[in-house]
């Protein structure tokens, strides 16, 4: 926990900021509320990445500032609430607490354990090779995590393992299964929005070129993770193989399972039907919490809702959604890359300065589609002035934005992880400045020559 001195420090820091930014003259090109809701922003900011008040007390105090801002319609601090994202999540925990509360967790930890033969670092290196797979049967990392975490967590505790290797496990599903979402263009909204934005992109191109990329990433920052928190203490349970066979499902399990099955199925048929991902999310909850036919019971999952995970979402999207409306988005996208474009530098140094720029504006605007609207746009613009194919600078906007991650806050899937307590703020910060570097790498020396091989150069055509 941090000390309280500190705490209090950091809450002064970052209420000081928001109230600075209402009295100091607006900032050229950025209007009074503008600058009112970026100083909310960096106080925001400050409080949930260095975990200073509880993440639920931090959106609060984000959801009054924002309904203080002058010029701000008294319903823009509370929109994001109306987002398809919180309902998604409620329909997600829903189902995860199905999968944990039916035994299917628990069923699912002794098979991660057999394969793992009780060693922790085993079970990492199978999780890791499992993200690709997996995230062909279900695209969503937030389903993912609303399934893996529980299951991941019983698993750890069963082969007793050691504190590395749960925040290891759990740093992994938060920033790392994200990844092999984004390497299908079913995957989420960051790689739909991005295909969208710059055109010409079928299923296929999108994997033929995204994969390789986002793939190396999730291997490297395995490695890295690992590097970073040092070898896993050595686990003292029993693979249960040697306790004999595991015993038939049960029927709860059962229900679950063909719930889970009709929900991906209408996940996977999207296409088709035009539903929201947060619908078929929200009807596999109704079934497993409809008396006869389902599994919990409301009382259970009421008191297993997580009212800070669903504050912290819609007060981000919120403040996402009030940067963009007063100008601020745009403000600080172009502050953050106004000079690439005039600088004349190499094409490695462009690249790596535009991840960098990336990395910066996303820590102010964590709404992931906003992100991608916003700064996909300007980095191709940039690149195209700076003489570099603009897709492929859309491209790495599109890979930094999902890959550097520096407080859980920033995505939905690594909250869900995050509400596991096994990592801390300070540990996704350590691991997001690391991401940063290995993107830089993986963007100069595997992207890039990757996608030239496949006919997209980083010159301009």
């Amino acid at each position: 926990m941090r000390r309280p001195g500190a705490a209090a420090v950091w809450w002064g820091a970052a209420f000081g900021a928001a109230v600075a930014a209402r009295l100091l003259p607006p900032a050229a090109g950025l209007t009074s509320a503008g600058q009112a809701v970026l100083g909310v922003a960096l106080g925001g900011m400050l409080l949930w990445m260095t975990e200073a008040l509880p993440l639920g007390v931090t959106a609060i105090l984000v959801l009054g500032l924002l309904g203080t801002v002058p010029g701000l319609a008294p319903t823009e601090a509370f929109v994001g609430f109306a987002s398809p994202v919180v309902f998604f999540l409620v329909g997600a925990l829903a189902l995860g607490l199905a999968v944990e509360r039916t035994g299917l967790a628990a069923r699912a930890a002794r098979r991660l354990l057999a394969g793992s033969r009780g060693k922790p670092a085993r079970l990492y290196a199978h999780m890791l090779a499992g993200f690709a797979p997996l995230a062909l049967l279900l695209p969503s990392a937030i389903t993912r995590n609303a399934i893996l975490v529980p299951a991941y967590r019983d698993a750890l505790a069963a082969m007793g393992a050691g504190p590395r290797a749960g925040r290891a496990v759990m740093l992994a599903l938060a920033v790392l299964n994200t990844l092999a979402s984004s390497a299908l263009l079913t995957g989420g909204v960051s790689s739909i929005a991005t295909a969208t934005l710059l055109g010409g992109f079928t299923w296929t191109s999108w994997f033929a070129l995204m994969a390789v990329p986002y793939y190396t990433l999730i291997a490297l920052g395995g490695l890295v993770l690992y590097r970073l928190l040092g070898p896993f203490e050595p686990g003292h349970g029993r693979p249960p193989a040697d306790e004999g066979p595991a015993p038939p499902l049960t029927g709860a399990e059962r229900r679950t399972l063909a719930i889970l099955a009709l929900t991906s199925l209408l996940w996977l048929t999207d296409a088709i039907h035009g539903l929201s991902p947060a619908v078929p999310a929200l009807l596999g909850a109704s079934l497993v919490l409809a008396p006869g036919i389902g599994v919990l019971e409301w009382q259970a999952f009421e008191s297993r809702l997580s009212w800070g995970l669903l504050l912290t979402v819609g007060a981000s999207l919120s403040l996402a959604r009030a940067l963009e409306t007063t100008g601020a988005a745009d403000w600080l996208a172009g502050l953050a890359t106004r000079g690439l474009g005039a600088a004349d530098l190499p094409p490695a140094a462009f690249l790596a300065a535009l991840v960098t720029a990336v990395a910066v504006v996303h820590l102010g605007i964590t709404n992931l589609p906003a992100c991608i609207a916003l700064l996909v746009p300007v980095g191709s613009t940039v690149g195209a002035a700076a003489g570099l194919n603009p897709v492929v600078c859309g491209l790495v906007v599109a890979i930094t934005v999902d890959t550097v991650i520096l407080y859980p806050v920033q995505t939905a899937s690594s909250l869900l992880a995050y509400e596991s307590g096994m990592f801390r703020a300070g540990d996704v910060r350590r691991f997001g400045v690391m991401l940063w570097l290995v993107t830089i790498a993986v963007v100069i020396g595997v992207a890039v020559p990757w996608w030239t091989l496949m006919g997209l150069p980083l010159a301009r055509p």
